[in-house]
């Protein structure tokens, strides 16, 4: 049966007095509004809109570990669509089926940025209805006639010895260890069923599609020893958590054989492991953290005016990810993965069609190739134009949406909602006053200023570059743009900047936005919120992070090193 777990997640929604809808994914106490019987999010107390509002700061990670293990909890987590997705490409080598069967899958919940969060990934009535259409779709195709070679690799003349055979190899793979006697006696009997009634082919497909709706494919269930008191991880459970950390995916055959032969047991092996399959051609799918956290996965469909930006490539939103794909790869998997890289960087990658977006010379064709931005105004990640413009309006940018993910994302701060008292309707943009100063006004405006003075100081910035990439020097009513801002409310951060990339400088050299990184990353890894339990393991990731001179690739192995990774805690009675 599958069990529903509680929780509530809130999107806190702030309308801010440009117009602009902003929000943030967190996780916190809810309420029932009598009057609809919904439930809302509740402040802690009223917010007065005569005083400066403070953002909601994580306390940084400063702790004291002690020699025994202390994880936090271990919720049992159905596949994510992303990871569904490449556990059946690696499981029948088939990635244009795997997209094709999950296309249809209805939107994986948000929690705290992220589309893997364990409390909120359910199967609905729906959601079994597509899983059962994706299996028989993808059991009819990878048992056909032309299919089946690769999928039983005995000779089927053998009739059900063979199958044994090619069922057990599936299980293996599918469920992430060694299937029980039990478990291979009961899809040997679908097999023979299905055999009976056609052909061994039959058989095969029926066995497909039953192991695609199973529990265990779908589920990562973690059950090496009993769960009633705090333990280490069994090798096949060590295993499933590295393939889904580095891959998004089931184990592979050498992770499936060091759990079997016992070379799989110790935090060394587990290095070990962690670093092999970085180098591997899977560890690209490490995208998906950098996708989720910086909100490109928000991009498409990008909806632009074409009055105010004719002439878009219908591709426009498809080319803007791989240039975020392209410089991820190139600088966390193949450069030199340095956090300041990740911020700062001023190069980027394009194609011939891209290269014609932004105006640059030289650049033709499909092949993806390096270019340096010379203005001295852009450079990271989040000015990669994907992340930078992802929640941009139609016809311009929006500076509260850039200053509000500058918050949330890159400093791991909440800002509370707005008071109800806050008037919403104001005038549209004029010709007169550019966005920047529009709101520069509202800043003065006691009502409006408590949440703007944290947001627009730190959109501002990034004026340079439009709501589709390009750089500038007007805005769009033509106004000269200005990037100046400043940062506050930061632990280490403090004062004025002069540009977006500036801004980013800033940020990479803080280690308020370093121990965000850390725990973007704890969230993604882990399918949860931080708990208090947690302290230790992020503070162990965030040492060894620090010893490697802030590198990204070894912080994503400092993960597998740590309390939470390594260890269960006991079951809660």
């Amino acid at each position: 049966m599958i069990r529903r777990l509680l929780g509530a997640v809130c999107f806190v929604s702030m309308v801010g007095c440009d117009g602009s809808i902003v929000g943030q994914r967190v996780e916190g106490a809810v309420g029932t509004d009598p009057s609809t019987g919904l439930t809302m999010p509740q402040r802690p107390d009223p917010i007065d809109p005569f005083r400066p509002v403070d953002p909601v700061t994580p306390k940084p990670i400063v702790t004291a570990c002690t020699a025994a293990p202390s994880p936090g909890s271990a919720p049992m987590r159905r596949l994510s669509h992303e990871e569904y997705e490449h556990a059946v490409e690696d499981l029948f080598g088939n990635a244009t089926l795997a997209r094709q069967v999950s296309a249809g899958f209805i939107q994986d919940s948000v929690s705290l940025g992220f589309r893997n969060g364990a409390r909120f990934l359910d199967v609905k009535a729906v959601m079994f209805q597509k899983y059962q259409e994706a299996a028989e779709t993808v059991a009819t195709q990878v048992t056909s006639t032309a299919n089946l070679p690769r999928l039983v690799t005995c000779n089927t003349s053998q009739g059900e010895a063979c199958a044994r055979q090619a069922i057990e190899r599936l299980l293996t793979r599918a469920f992430r260890r060694p299937p029980s006697t039990t478990d291979l006696d009961r899809y040997v009997g679908i097999w023979r069923r299905g055999a009976m009634a056609a052909d061994f082919r039959t058989g095969m497909e029926w066995v497909v599609g039953a192991v695609l709706q199973a529990p265990k494919f779908l589920y990562r269930v973690e059950v090496d020893a009993p769960n009633d008191a705090q333990r280490a991880l069994g090798p096949y459970e060590l295993a499933s958590r590295l393939s889904f950390l580095f891959w998004q995916s089931g184990p592979d055959d050498a992770l499936l054989e060091a759990a079997r032969t016992g070379q799989l047991a110790t935090a060394a092996d587990v290095e070990r492991e962690a670093r092999r399959m970085l180098t591997d051609p899977k560890a690209d799918r490490l995208f998906n953290f950098f996708e989720q956290w910086m909100d490109i996965d928000e991009l498409a469909p990008l909806k632009r005016d074409t009055t105010a930006f004719p002439g878009l490539s219908a591709g426009l939103a498809d080319l803007l990810r791989e240039e975020a794909h392209q410089f991820v790869q190139k600088t966390v998997l193949e450069g030199d993965g340095s956090f300041d890289t990740l911020m700062t960087s001023n190069t980027t990658y394009v194609n011939g069609e891209l290269a014609r977006h932004y105006g640059i010379a030289g650049i033709t064709g499909t092949t993806w190739q390096r270019h340096t931005f010379t203005s001295g105004l852009r450079g990271g990640l989040f000015m990669n134009t994907a992340a930078l413009v992802s929640h941009d309006k139609q016809s311009r940018t929006s500076i509260v949406n850039r200053g509000m993910r500058v918050r949330t994302q890159l400093l791991c701060q909440t800002v509370p909602a707005p008071p109800d008292n806050v008037p919403l309707n104001l005038q549209p943009i004029t010709g007169e006053f550019s966005q920047a100063d529009r709101l520069a006004q509202h800043r003065s405006d006691p009502s409006c200023s408590g949440c703007h003075t944290l947001l627009d100081p730190l959109g501002e910035p990034f004026e340079n570059v439009d709501a589709v990439g390009r750089e500038r020097t007007r805005d769009e009513g033509g106004h000269a743009v200005r990037t100046l801002g400043e940062v506050h409310a930061t632990r280490d951060a403090d004062g004025p900047v002069t540009s977006g990339l500036n801004l980013m400088q800033k940020l990479a050299a803080s280690d308020e936005a370093r121990e965000c990184l850390v725990t973007q990353l704890f969230r993604f890894g882990h399918g949860r919120q931080e708990e208090t339990g947690d302290l230790c393991s992020r503070q162990r990731a965030l040492e060894r992070f620090k010893t490697s001179s802030w590198n990204v690739r070894e912080l994503f192995v400092a993960l597998t090193q740590t309390d939470d990774f390594l260890y269960k805690p006991g079951a809660t009675p």
